[in-house]
């Protein structure tokens, strides 16, 4: 007989701590002690009230329960106080525990969890996926499965399976990993589920007042440096469903900011007009943001004044670089003149423009990258990020295939690249000095260099 609170899934998110013992950033000395549990405690509790919720578990939770599942959910339960539930949970004897490493990128960190779930229920199946996953096999090596890619259909298929008794590696769809270990496929974009489920908020945790929405998978575009998985093709939703899950959100619980997750929401602009027209014929009165690319402004002299009219306030622009042999290289299907024109466009129609730009790609010089600084200070950024090239195995592979268009690009992904000139320390320090051209003289920074650049930090 199943006791009446049998579990058949629990779903764990969490986010690894921005500080660690081992891993001290370089520049804090002086400013806040690196080793401090209370600080990473005290960064946790803030994320928590202001950063936006991810869509992943909330979109397992819905399918799971669609499926007739029964399904609980913990956030961050490395935090003193979710501890407990956790432990509630695992008294229960779950059947499959499914960790989302969207966020977690640290096989020690992950280990708190894991371990836990091993200690305290020991017959529950780890389920393992999100970036984090997908980046590492020493984080794949503490689950019992990997499901890669978008998950939400694959796990409910496979935990149906277990509860019939399937032995795990018999469930259909899972095979074995060379080296070790199983896998099972999700899906790239939307493929083999039938109907898109809004999420399931309340399976998340959080006091934001931001939430997320996905309005396509997948990228249209196929630039050389990107190791996205469902690049070369974006599949939407229709547009009247997510201004449908739009208005939900803001009804159901008093959201009146979104941030829209996809790839570049911009690369089919009659998709993006269509979704204004149908948050105007709904009456939705809310700011949201997305990620776009400049020459969608360029190609369209419209579509930033429609944005901004149906309440775009922010976009965050990958630009990656202006230099034209650059963009050739990266096949960014665009040229200085384009990002130009687009980004005028997105400035004269009142939108905060946030830039995205890699240093280091094969060909970059300090003359450049000095370049790029000097264009982001004569312009009105609301903010910059300058990402120093890591090197996927799918570019190091292109660059064997062209070794003088990429000058002799070789090594190991993501840090362990060299190029005629340059590797990635070297392209680290261009940051840097990238960063401190923008920020000369200002009294509050603008360009930023992302934790994750230093070279002694993850992913490697």
């Amino acid at each position: 007989m199943t006791p009446a609170n049998a579990l058949d899934l629990l779903l764990i998110d969490d986010e690894e701590e921005i500080f660690r013992p081992s891993q001290p950033p370089r520049g804090s000395a002086g400013v806040y002690n690196p080793n401090s549990a209370l600080f990473n405690l005290g960064m946790a509790l803030l994320r928590w009230a202001v950063v936006p919720p991810k869509l992943a578990v909330p979109l397992l939770s819905a399918q799971a329960k669609a499926a007739g599942l029964s399904v609980e959910t913990v956030c961050r339960p490395t935090l003193p106080w979710q501890g407990p539930r956790l432990r509630r949970l695992l008294a229960r004897r779950p059947l499959a525990a499914a960790v989302t490493t969207v966020a977690i990128f640290d096989p020690v960190f992950l280990a708190r969890i894991t371990s836990e779930i091993r200690r305290l229920s020991p017959g529950t199946v780890i389920i393992l996926g999100g970036h984090g996953a997908a980046a590492s096999a020493e984080i794949r090596a503490q689950g019992d499965l990997w499901i890669t890619g978008h998950g939400e259909r694959r796990l409910a298929e496979v935990v149906l399976e277990l509860k019939k008794g399937v032995p795990l590696p018999q469930v259909p769809g899972v095979t074995a990993v060379p080296g070790g270990g199983l896998s099972a496929a999700g899906s790239l974009r939307y493929e083999g589920i039938p109907r898109v489920l809004p999420p399931d908020w309340s399976a998340a945790s959080t006091l934001a007042r931001s939430y997320p929405v996905e309005a396509s998978r997948g990228c249209r575009f196929n630039c050389a440096f990107c190791d996205f998985p469902g690049r070369g093709c974006q599949a939407f939703r229709p547009a009247a469903d997510v201004a449908a899950e739009l208005a939900a959100v803001r009804r159901e619980r008093g959201v009146k900011k979104f941030e829209f997750v996809d790839s570049s929401l911009t690369s089919d602009p009659a998709f993006v007009r269509q979704l204004c027209a149908e948050m105007r014929a709904a009456g939705l009165r809310v700011k949201w943001k997305c990620f776009a690319r400049p020459d969608a402004f360029a190609r369209d002299a419209g579509l930033a004044r429609e944005m901004a009219a149906a309440g775009c306030t922010e976009i965050f622009m990958g630009i990656e670089s202006i230099h034209d042999g650059l963009l050739a290289a990266m096949r960014r299907g665009m040229d200085r003149a384009a990002v130009e024109l687009g980004l005028a466009r997105a400035f004269e129609a009142g939108i905060s423009v946030h830039g995205n730009f890699i240093i280091g790609f094969p060909g970059e010089t300090e003359a450049t990258a000095l370049e790029t600084a000097a264009f982001v200070r004569a312009r009105p950024f609301h903010s910059a990020y300058f990402c120093t090239f890591g090197a996927s195995r799918e570019m190091l592979d292109l660059a064997a295939r062209e070794p003088a268009r990429y000058l002799n690009l070789a090594g190991t992904p993501v840090k362990g690249w060299r190029c005629d000139g340059l590797d990635y320390r070297g392209a680290y320090g261009l940051t840097l000095k990238a960063v401190a051209a923008v920020n000369a003289g200002r009294s509050k920074p603008l360009a930023v260099s992302p934790r994750t650049n230093d070279p002694d930090c993850p992913p490697f």
